[in-house]
């Protein structure tokens, strides 16, 4: 339904940049589409710093194998 909604809203929005003057027009354009490219960044960077931190170190897994090698060797 969200989606029916923005497809309606920016085909309004481009019928309505095609009656301004080219300048005008385009400079909105020209603002909608960096917009969206620096929100895309965004949230790309967002999901990749919440991904390095559900992911475990190289010193944790390091300590992770040492405990290993103890646990074998005492027994």
């Amino acid at each position: 339904m969200f989606l029916i909604l923005l497809v309606v809203l920016f085909t309004i929005i481009g019928y309505f940049l095609f009656w301004l003057p080219p300048a005008i027009g385009g400079a909105i354009a020209f603002g909608i589409f960096f917009g969206i490219l620096i929100r895309g960044l965004y949230f790309l960077f967002n999901i990749n710093k919440r991904i390095t931190k559900a992911l475990p170190t190289h010193k944790e897994l390091e300590l992770e194998d040492f405990m290993k090698e103890l646990k074998e060797k005492k027994f």
